[in-house]
Parts: structure tokens; sequence; C-alpha cells
């Protein structure tokens, strides 16, 4: 009979006009994919607690009174959450362990207590993130002139996240791509990039010395490259010249001896 009351408690609750509670302020509630989130709701007076009514996009659970010195009772009404939620003692906050991404949206809790206003309404919204990961750093639109290194570092996370920032050190640019004009004298800076959500942070980092090494390193083996092909191109040139003079004059030989052993045969004739 006492469950069957809490149900049409619960009801009511879900239908009452919501005059006091339409307007509340919404809180808004970060979470960690996999971790645990606590709803604050921060009851005062515990002792006048008659039932809270947690809901979503679905029923989510009702919370009544413990025995004494004992966690409130959570009642869960919907399946996505059963073993998932409880409450702490004495505020009744609310907690939701294994976040998953489907749980993010908009919770709705119906306070009703033993005196007036007898029902009020507290508003969340809540948001899972992802832990940041290591964010990696690339280089790219090299150029050097002058001694000058001109990099463009690009910072970026392995997922696509949403609401991430990111800030570069030490020169205190905003975004994920920095344009750096590199002179001798700041080879010993070393540029980190930050990535951040509302729920964790990570960095990377990068050496100027590094960056202006890997761009000379570069040019030379550009050079080098440039050097070896005209090398074997001017080899192969002074090959086929070689090849073409010899068959020329082994031709103009040929034909020389030819020309003598005629003079040669005509002589003979003559003398006969």
């Amino acid at each position: 009979m006492a469950q069957h009351h809490l149900w049409i408690l619960l009801l009511c609750l879900q239908t009452w006009p919501e005059a006091a509670g339409k307007d509340s302020e919404i809180f808004t509630v970060n979470g960690i994919l996999g971790e645990s989130v606590t709803f604050p709701v921060n009851i005062q007076e515990p002792q006048l607690v008659k039932i809270i009514a947690w809901t979503s996009k679905t029923s989510v659970a009702y919370v009544t009174p413990g025995d004494s010195e004992m966690a409130p009772i959570v009642t869960v009404t919907h399946r996505n959450y059963y073993e998932r939620i409880h409450a702490l003692g004495p505020k009744y906050n609310l907690v939701i362990s294994d976040l998953r991404m489907e749980d993010a949206g908009d919770y709705k809790a119906d306070i009703n207590i033993e005196a007036d206003p007898y029902t009020t309404t507290k508003r969340y919204n809540l948001q899972v993130y992802r832990r940041l990961g290591k964010p990696k750093i690339t280089q790219s639109l090299m150029a050097s002139v002058n001694s000058t290194c001109n990099v463009t570092l690009t910072c970026s996370v392995e997922k696509e996240e949403k609401n991430v920032t990111y800030n570069w050190s030490p020169l205190g640019e905003e975004g994920n791509v920095l344009q750096i004009f590199q002179t001798p004298e700041d080879q010993e800076l070393t540029y980190t990039c930050t990535a951040q959500n509302p729920v964790s942070n990570n960095s990377d980092s990068i050496s100027a010395r590094q960056l202006c090494a890997d761009i000379a390193m570069g040019f030379r083996t550009r050079h080098t490259g440039l050097l070896s092909v005209l090398a074997v191109f001017f080899l192969l040139v002074l090959i086929l010249s070689s090849v073409f003079l010899f068959h020329l004059f082994k031709r103009r030989q040929g034909a020389s001896l030819q020309g003598r052993a005629s003079e040669h045969s005509l002589f003979r004739s003559a003398v006969r």
C-alpha cells in the first residue's frame, strides 16, 4: 500500500503546476565519460523532505528519506539508470555513476517537503565530456630567410571533441594554430600547447632548436638532392658525349682506311 501511495505521489509531482519553479535557474553540471557526477540538491532541512522526483527525457528515479542516519532510498524508474544512481544524505545530492554520452541533457528535481512552499523545482543541464589525451603538435609551411625560421605549428587532439580550447605558452596565444618567426636568439625557447575542455587538460611541447634544426636539415637535404641530380645529369651527358665521339672517330677512321686501300689498288693497276 505504501508503495502504491508513493507511485501516486510521484505521478502528481510530475504533473504538478510548476508556477514556483518554471523560471528557476538552470545549473550546469559537467561530467566525465565513464566516471561519476553529482547533482547538488543541497536540502537545508532534510527532516522535512517527503519525496524528490527526478526526470529527464524520461522519468529517472524518486528519492525518499531513509531510516534515521541512513542514506536516502532511491527507486530507479528507468532501466537506463539501473545500478547507476544513489543519493547522498543528508542533502539528498544525486549521483549518477558510469556516465554515458547519452546521459547528457536536461534534468529536473521536483522536491516535495512538509512545509510551504511544499513543492520546489531545481533544474540542471548535464554535459558529458571525455578526458583529453595528449595533444599532437605538427609543423608545416616551413621556410628560412636570413637565418629566420618561419614555421606554422598546429595542435590537435586525437578525437574531435566539443568545447576544446587551445593555448600556447610562453606567447599566450589562443587557438590551435601558431605561426612563429624564429630568430637565432630564440633557440632556447620551448613552445607548449595546452588543450583544455571543461573537465580536463593536457599538453605537448616542442623546442625552437628542434624546429629550426629540422628546417635546416630539410634545406640541406633538398640542396644535397639537387646537387646529386645535377651531378648525375652531367655524368650522363659526359658518358653519352664520349660514346658519340668514339663512334664518330671509329667511323672516320674506317672511311680513311677504305680510301687508302682504293688508292693503293689504282696505283698497282697503273704500274702493270
